[in-house]
């Protein structure tokens, strides 16, 4: 059975090192430009990236050595906060689009008006989840906008130390400790702060379910499996592709199951049980507060719209009228648009494969979200807010350099974990991020969009550094 586990590990891990790297390769191709309007020299982003690689080692091993310290969690807790306060004090980012629906209906949720919602979240339904979150945070602390900030900050120091602590549990202090401050200086997710969305608590819930499923795996406790099954239904009310972590276990049971191996059966099934308990559970709680059956979602919409070529696979205005034209009628508009994405992918093959190398770099190779959406629109300007807007060249090739890090980092942790005995944990990693790429290649994609994939395999970010590391003294010690 191990070897069985051990081969399949060894296939899935090159697929997804060559679906990253491809990430990286691509990205450079249809997104740099995309992104700041200008040809940079691919000597010079290699240059670059190799500068940027070798400063954040350099920065990464000197923070080791004072994380070694017994304040460690405290200062850790620091260097996640402070630049994320810094820049929701300095940034006044405004609520638009889907992040103003959120913001709205939490504040009259919050006074208690729990039917008074935007026609859209009939049609997207798990807009609720996030928005009820919000409302409970508005009615303990009032509903000023910098209050959903303050929880976006609260929620991102709960997110580091979850992946400091599932890191340690798999690699050990270092690895967990360079995890973790690669996580706290991250561009896009300390500009994110600033805007209310619902990835915030969706991947605080969807990274601590993982956490407990790796534990259910690795300790074989029926426990660990509930509480992961209670913690990926919660976050699929947020965002619904949640579920894709369930799906890739079921497909790691199987795969164990017909070798003969049912170790893990007791914690599988009970965290498919617990899935389902709570996911109806909490669906039924929040169609008695809006009366909104949110057990009842649809892909139709993001099936036609990632299939649409003429928009790369991306949310796109004409979208937003196909919606009006069917009244926000949930089984028409969904239906209708289904129908319109499979006729697509059945008429006009060649057309739809053609955008998917450019599907792959927008999701997965772009990492632009944080600034563009944090200084789309802002409350105020000043001196600060014009600095970061007149020099968006800056702020996204910042983003994308240290995104490239993360990636390669993520690779090499790939790759020097190949001796590592917890096959069974990397094989489940792997085989979420190939669930969301498979699945991403057929719905709407957005940058954004690759937050729990990426999230799930930056787990191995650490241990790709603590490699790399190792490597370098090896090599000072030879020469």
């Amino acid at each position: 059975m191990q070897n069985t586990v051990g081969r399949l590990d060894t296939f899935f891990r090159y697929i997804v090192v060559v679906l990253l790297g491809l990430a990286i390769v691509l990205s450079f191709q249809f997104r740099i430009v995309a992104l700041t309007h200008k040809k940079i020299s691919f000597v010079v982003m290699v240059i670059l990236l190799l500068s940027a690689f070798l400063i954040f080692n350099i920065w990464l091993f000197i923070f080791q050595k004072l994380a070694n310290k017994k304040l460690a969690i405290l200062l850790l807790i620091l260097v996640i906060a402070a630049p994320r306060l810094i820049w929701i004090f300095l940034m006044p980012t405004k609520p638009v689009s889907d992040y103003l629906c959120f913001y709205s209906y939490a504040q009259k949720a919050s006074q208690g008006f729990l039917k008074g919602y935007d026609m859209t979240f009939t049609l997207f339904r798990f807009r609720f989840g996030y928005s009820l979150i919000l409302a409970l945070v508005f009615k303990i602390f009032g509903s000023s906008i910098i209050v959903g900030k303050f929880f976006n900050v609260f929620l991102s120091v709960i997110l580091g130390l979850i992946i400091y602590f599932t890191v340690d549990y798999l690699f050990g202090k270092e690895a967990a400790t360079y995890s973790a401050v690669l996580y706290a200086f991250w561009p896009s997710q300390i500009m994110y702060n600033s805007v209310l969305a619902s990835e915030h608590p969706f991947i605080v819930f969807l990274v601590l379910g993982l956490y407990f499923l790796i534990r259910a795996i690795k300790e074989k406790k029926a426990i660990f499996g509930i509480f992961a099954g209670v913690l990926v239904a919660i976050s699929n009310h947020i965002r619904p592709v949640a579920v894709v972590i369930i799906i890739a276990m079921v497909f790691l049971f199987a795969l164990k199951a017909l070798c003969k191996d049912f170790k893990i059966l007791k914690s599988a099934v009970l965290s498919i049980i617990s899935y389902v308990v709570t996911f109806y559970t909490v669906g039924y709680l929040i169609f008695c507060l809006t009366g909104i059956p949110v057990w009842k979602t649809s892909m139709g919409l993001n099936l036609m719209i990632g299939t649409d070529y003429t928009t790369y696979g991306m949310n796109n205005p004409k979208h937003s009228l196909f919606v009006k034209k069917y009244a926000y009628d949930f089984q028409r508009m969904h239906g209708e648009a289904m129908k319109i994405g499979l006729e697509r992918l059945k008429k006009e093959t060649k057309k739809f494969l053609a955008i998917l190398p450019r599907k792959h770099a927008i999701i997965w190779g772009d990492d632009s979200f944080g600034y563009f959406w944090s200084t789309f629109k802002v409350y105020k300007t000043t001196h600060f807010v014009n600095l970061v807007k007149n020099h968006p060249t800056i702020f996204y090739m910042f983003s994308q350099l240290y995104y490239y890090v993360i990636l390669i980092y993520i690779i090499l942790g790939i790759l020097s974990s190949k001796k590592n005995a917890n096959k069974e944990i990397f094989l489940l990693l792997n085989l979420i991020f190939l669930g969301y790429v498979v699945l991403h290649i057929f719905l709407e994609v957005q940058p954004r969009y690759h937050y729990p994939a990426i999230f799930t395999l930056f787990l191995l970010s650490g241990q790709g550094i603590k490699w790399l590391r190792e490597k370098l003294k090896r090599f000072q010690y030879c020469s």
